[in-house]
């Protein structure tokens, strides 16, 4: 009789949902039959502040097929051949669905109201004669000669489009670079002085958040913090209905995910004013991942990234070591004899594994120039080497100082067997001019000189996708369709013939978008005839945040690296005096652009910058010239203070959405200036007990990430920054990771609450801090310059 009457009073409950839940606006939403023309996840499109152009090719296979596309509140057209659609207007909400039918299967793609505003930027010159004035900052990729300003009356004033937020900058007056003396706001700009800074746009209210609370065999529960009012979800690239009862919304799978081994529930929310973070949930086979073990290499968001410079990692083979023998070569700047072989050795011996990697990336492998190029002249004089990879004089043949096909090909297999990806690190900028197509076609490349007769080497921002990196090095014209589809092909033999997994591409923001839409069009065609294969793609770009994702979408890559973040994070974690403030920003500045669950890489260090280790220590400043330092003296590890503060910076990688990469050498703090002293040989033996400490840690830090749901696919939200102390907390259906850094002398002893959506129970430290709990509350003492993890 009970449990009939359990029974009664269950259906009751399920009544009163259905009677006072809501349904999303279009209640006549057709069950997803999971087939779809696009390729992967489509990513959002980003409305521009009056007009948007959509390529259509970065969805689509062509534009023949568009049969009819609807936005609300926009007037939207198809151009066919010229193969664009295009959106005027702007939403009405800050979130809305572009539905697009292609050969008869609708196509639901997400859609950003513009945050675009007019600025007026206003200078008071120091002086009266001036002739111009210029500004340089992250709205034109501190190309100071991209934006002149004009005087009107006692001032100098430019009119600019951004995007909503804050902007660093300084002044050129009559070509001298300066600050601005009447704007007292500033940054430090992580090279020992600081920048002005000016918000664009009005200041927003507090994000509005969704939580991923409970998840069932056949549903999934979310809950709104705050006050949403819009909610679009997808299964895949197709709008599903949802049902909502005051703030927790619920949404139940299609029938149609059993099919799949793996798919995806993306949702989006936003209040009148702004967007919230966005959901991403993995099923498979119908059924919400509750467990690591569902997981497997090709799911992105679980990879942990370790990047291999070859020559200076393993010698694996001696047989292959060939230095280059000229004397104008210093040791430091020639082969050393790392090989594929080495590397080989290193994931059979189970390096890799212990420390948590499942994803290599290694350095060009192509052929490289032999001789001696390039030159250091400061004090000392040295020569280089091809050593790095990236001086190609063919970019189908492997240099025999790395090794042979076949050993790439045992690396690549002996990695999948092991349960780790292969990325292989291309070159597409650039030859050296000893490269065969290049003395065959020399038109195929951009002028070495400018119009004014000047040389156009190393104009990184004013010439961006035309300089010339070194004299030998010319740079493909890619404004040439023959070169792009050339140099596309050559990646795709890459491709074809090896079981790489990916690529990470050199120099992305020097070559046109051009190169980098025909590339990616042939791997989606090559994917749709080979379902198994799964490639990703990350660049480099330094630059904004806009720079960067404008080269991320459905057309181009994945993801970047994220340098923005990372030199917030030296800053925030290397020096004693710096705030968490501007880590906080810029973390919450990234998350906007590239989503709560990007596939942004968050590095510990890389081949062009000094070590981490070196500047958290003091062995180097940041007022001195890295690369000069590296070559003038024998930089060591000082104390142990460089160790914590790397730690604690692996900590933030891990802990945060997003590819976290580890610099070989990083996780045993490898000191180092700038190149070349920051690409020492790695060291596997006879390491002293910090650096044991720190590979330990490391390796802690890994195995918690993969074992902790809410550190891969988790909402992450801040619960509180002093400056000094910093806490957030990771939630994924039950599974809880609340993070803190601790940069104070002295115990951090704070009581944070958290949302009653989020699990509190059952947590333990990793670092064994004391910690209590009384329902959602969480009180804790960190020690002094540490960090832990409070987890279930």
């Amino acid at each position: 009789m009970m449990k009939k009457f359990q029974i009664y009073i269950l259906c009751c409950i399920a009544l009163v949902w259905l009677s006072c839940g809501k349904t999303n606006n279009d209640s006549n939403l057709p069950e997803p039959t999971g087939k779809t023309y696009i390729i992967g996840l489509a990513t959002p499109i980003k409305l521009q502040l009056d007009s948007t152009a959509v390529i259509i090719n970065d969805y689509f296979p062509d534009a023949v097929g568009i049969e009819k596309a609807i936005l609300e509140g926009c007037d939207v057209s198809v151009d066919k051949k010229a193969g664009m659609l295009y959106i005027k207007g702007n939403l009405p909400a800050p979130i809305g669905n572009l539905e697009i039918y292609y050969n008869s299967v609708r196509h639901d793609i997400p859609v950003f109201a513009s945050e675009k505003v007019k600025y007026r930027f206003t200078y008071k010159p120091t002086r009266p004669d001036l002739m111009t004035v210029h500004m340089s900052g992250t709205m034109n990729g501190w190309n100071y000669k991209a934006t002149p300003l004009h005087r009107e009356g006692d001032v100098w004033v430019t009119d600019l489009i951004l995007n909503q937020g804050l902007y660093q900058y300084r002044i050129w007056e009559d070509e001298v670079e300066m600050m601005d003396a009447n704007n007292s706001t500033t940054v430090p700009n992580g090279l020992g002085a600081y920048n002005n800074t000016f918000m664009a746009g009005k200041a927003l209210g507090p994000k509005p958040r969704l939580i991923s609370a409970d998840a069932e065999k056949e549903r999934i529960e979310l809950v709104a913090l705050d006050s949403i009012q819009h909610v679009l979800v997808y299964f895949e690239n197709h709008l599903l209905p949802y049902q909502r009862h005051d703030n927790t919304i619920l949404i139940h799978l299609p029938a149609t995910s059993v099919d799949f081994e793996r798919s995806h529930i993306r949702v989006f929310a936003a209040n009148d004013e702004q967007r919230s973070n966005d959901i991403l949930v993995p099923l498979a086979n119908g059924e919400t991942v509750l467990t690591p073990s569902q997981l497997t290499r090709k799911d992105m968001p679980a990879s942990i990234m370790y990047f291999i410079m070859v020559d200076r990692f393993m010698d694996g083979n001696p047989s292959n070591n060939r230095p280059t023998n000229d004397p104008e070569i210093l040791p430091i700047a020639n082969n050393m004899g790392g090989d594929l072989k080495g590397i080989t050795q290193k994931i059979e011996e189970g390096y890799f594994q212990q420390l948590g990697i499942n994803t290599l990336w290694i350095s060009p492998i192509t052929t490289n120039a032999e001789g001696a190029w390039g030159l250091w002249d400061k004090g000392i004089r040295s020569k280089f080497s091809g050593y790095h990879g990236y001086w190609p004089i063919s970019l189908r043949t492997i240099d025999n100082r790395f090794g042979t096909e076949e050993e790439l090909r045992e690396l690549i297999d002996v990695a999948h067997d092991h349960n780790m990806n292969v990325i292989l690190d291309y070159v597409a900028h650039h030859v050296h001019q000893e490269h065969p197509l290049y003395k065959q076609k020399p038109e195929w490349t951009t002028p070495l000189y400018l119009p004014d007769g000047t040389m156009n080497t190393e104009k990184w921002d004013e010439h961006r996708l035309t300089t010339w990196f070194d004299t030998f090095l010319p740079t493909w014209d890619f404004s040439n369709p023959k070169v792009v589809d050339a140099l596309s092909d050559t990646a795709m033999f890459w491709v074809k013939n090896y079981d790489l997994d990916g690529f990470r591409h050199d120099a992305t923001k020097h070559i046109s978008e051009d190169f980098w839409r025909a590339l990616t069009r042939k791997i989606k065609t090559y994917r749709a005839q080979n379902p198994q294969r799964s490639i990703y793609q990350v660049g480099e770009t330094y630059g904004s945040p806009e720079l960067i994702s404008s080269y991320i979408s459905s057309g181009q890559m994945d993801a970047q690296f994220d340098f923005n973040l990372y030199d917030a994070a030296v800053d925030a974690f290397a020096k004693d005096d710096t705030k968490f403030d501007n880590l906080e920003r810029v973390l919450n500045e990234s998350l906007h652009y590239y989503g709560s669950h990007h596939l942004m890489s968050n590095i510990t260090g890389n081949q062009d910058r000094a070590r981490f280790v070196s500047y958290a220590d003091g062995s180097i400043q940041f007022s001195e010239d890295p690369k000069l330092a590296g070559w003038t003296r024998t930089i060591t590890n000082k104390d142990a203070s460089g160790y914590s503060k790397m730690a604690m910076l692996q900590a933030f990688l891990m802990t945060t959405p997003g590819i976290p990469c580890i610099y070989y050498g990083d996780e045993i703090g490898i000191p180092g200036g700038n190149d070349p002293d920051n690409r020492r040989m790695m060291t596997f033996e006879n390491w002293n007990d910090e650096q044991q400490n720190l590979y330990d840690q490391l390796a802690r830090l890994t195995k918690l990430r993969k074992e902790n749901l809410a550190l891969t696919y988790g909402d992450l939200f801040i619960l509180k920054n002093n400056g000094k102390a910093l806490v957030y907390v990771r939630s994924y259906f039950g599974k809880t990771a609340i993070v803190i850094f601790n940069k104070q002398n002295k115990p951090y002893k704070a009581t944070v609450k958290l949302p009653e959506a989020i699990n509190a129970g059952y947590l333990k430290a990793l670092r064994q801090s004391t910690f209590d709990t009384y329902k959602n509350e969480i009180s804790f003492t960190v020690p002094a310059q540490s960090y832990e993890i409070l987890f279930n």
